[in-house]
């Protein structure tokens, strides 16, 4: 490929980026982060609030350190479970405190 068209390539990709940025700002966001850590993976639920693309609100739903003494394909279920009863469990803070 030319330099040329390497160029107009890496910009079009931008363009792309930038665009779904715009739109994905528009919306809440919830992810789950799994990072390795030296002591363990770390579990983070988050919620991305609609805003600006930099310094975007983020709210931290629940943040655990996980130890397993091996990863398997079970374990990566309950890590996705844990993502699924932080989820819940938040949920239910919002709309108790909400009722009271």
């Amino acid at each position: 490929m030319s330099t040329g068209r390497a160029r107009e390539a890496q910009e079009a990709v931008s363009r792309l980026f930038q665009e779904r940025e715009a739109v994905a700002c528009l919306y809440p966001e919830l992810r789950l982060r799994v990072v390795a850590e030296p002591l363990g993976v770390r579990l983070v639920a988050v919620m991305y609030l609609p805003g600006p693309s930099v310094g975007r609100p983020v709210i931290v739903l629940r943040d655990a350190l996980w130890q397993p003494s091996e990863v398997t394909g079970a374990s990566l279920v309950a890590v996705v479970d844990w993502g699924r009863r932080a989820l819940a469990s938040w949920l239910t803070e919002q709309l108790e405190s909400s009722e009271g």
